[in-house]
């Protein structure tokens, strides 16, 4: 998700929580919003069930055990339903490691690479765009390379690894690291504000080129390497060629084999881009609950039950803030290895999230001191005008069901 995304719904998670406003519905938006009430289940008819024990290797409980409110959490899915929340196409909460609450939902979808899919009834078992959200498994299959030796440092020029494109490396690009890719700090002038539809998109151009890697590198240097957060699919691309020189095999052969095999995920699709390369910025397709253990395994510093996949340490240095993005009275976000870090306040208390984000709608949230995650896709891809995003149900009805007191996570 662009920074300015971003960057804009999150300022409205603000403006809505201090002084909630009515934007004027545009065509598009009045026809995403009535797609609830056309193709899913009645909101009257909606009664909580416990999820299933999938033999998945998720754990699952029930909202009560979670000390979850359920009449909340009930007319939560009643708002959904009737279109306050547009096009949500599934929802999974978490609470202490357990799936208490799992929730899919018929609405309008699209494949990237393949174009519109009509009205989908979304189960369990449907693949999904979590589109930049791919960026978050390259980064943790980053971490898992390292943690082989196979990158052996983080800190190190990126250079080493494109020999073959030395001719870049002036102006200020040899001091670009791995951190720097990870962290979107590299300094390279990119534009992906401008909409996806506009081929002046800079993540248009790159997938559209014969070598992807070729026209990053070529960009001009706006900044110091470190220095500056500029969002850029462009990096991350970088970092799935690195991948491939640092092991030999394809970033997305690594992922399945080294990340996605350990966590028993077996279904996915990834698009490439025209130079071949699986499309690291947001070309992957999953299922909500696969989504989910990657969500976990960040949540549990790595060990996906019991087995360490990421080292606790590199889990950690990837969920602290790389660099500060924005610093305000009632809000703050960072960023880490691709991804996001908002702190703002609710009921009072400061809580922190660490974020996966995707156009359209597509979210894993965590909140390690509450034990609450939240997992969201949704087919509300490149709408910036809606009143109420999923970004913001975890505000809106999971905090308030808590029966519990809310701990405070301080920026």
């Amino acid at each position: 998700m662009p920074n300015g995304e971003y960057m804009e719904v999150a300022r409205k998670r603000r403006t809505v929580a201090i002084a909630p406003h009515v934007r004027l519905l545009t065509p598009l938006l009045i026809i995403l919003t009535l797609f609830p009430f056309c193709f899913a289940q009645n909101a009257t008819s909606y009664k909580y069930e416990a999820p299933i024990d999938a033999k998945d290797g998720l754990r699952t409980g029930n909202l009560r055990q979670a000390k979850l409110d359920e009449a909340k959490i009930v007319a939560g899915t009643h708002e959904i339903l009737k279109g306050t929340y547009p096009n949500v196409h599934s929802l999974l909460i978490f609470r202490h490691g357990k799936l208490v609450y799992e929730n899919y939902f018929t609405g309008e979808d699209v494949e990237r690479g393949v174009g519109p899919l009509g009205v989908i009834k979304h189960s369990s078992d449907t693949l999904h765009d979590i589109r930049s959200i791919s960026k978050t498994v390259v980064a943790m299959a980053v971490l898992v390379a390292h943690s082989q030796g196979k990158i052996k440092v983080l800190d190190e020029p990126i250079m080493r690894y494109f020999s073959d494109h030395a001719k870049h490396f002036t102006g200020g690009k040899e001091k670009i690291t791995v951190k720097h890719l990870l962290s979107m700090t590299a300094g390279f002038e990119w534009d992906e504000n401008t909409s996806y539809a506009d081929p002046k998109n800079s993540e248009i151009q790159m997938n559209n080129s014969a070598d992807a890697v070729d026209f990053v590198l070529s960009q001009k240097m706006k900044t110091t390497p470190g220095s500056n957060f500029d969002y850029s699919g462009g990096q991350t691309q970088l970092l799935v060629a690195m991948i491939k020189k640092a092991t030999g095999v394809d970033a997305d052969l690594f992922v399945a084999k080294h990340l996605f095999a350990p966590l028993g995920i077996t279904k996915f699709k990834w698009v490439k881009t025209k130079s071949g390369d699986p499309s690291g910025a947001s070309g992957l397709r999953l299922r909500s609950r696969d989504l989910a253990k990657l969500g976990l395994l960040m949540m549990n510093r790595g060990n996906w039950n019991g087995k360490q996949i990421i080292p606790a340490k590199l889990v950690d240095e990837a969920i602290s803030e790389a660099i500060n993005i924005e610093k305000a009275s009632d809000f703050r976000v960072g960023y880490g290895y691709q991804i996001w870090l908002p702190s703002f306040p609710v009921n009072g208390k400061w809580i922190r999230l660490k974020e996966f984000t995707g156009n359209g709608g597509q979210y894993v949230q965590i909140d390690q001191a509450n034990g609450i995650m939240v997992v969201t896709t949704a087919g509300n891809y490149n709408n910036r005008e809606m009143k109420k995003s999923t970004q913001v149900i975890i505000e809106d009805f999971v905090y308030p069901a808590m029966l519990d007191k809310l701990i405070e996570t301080k920026p």
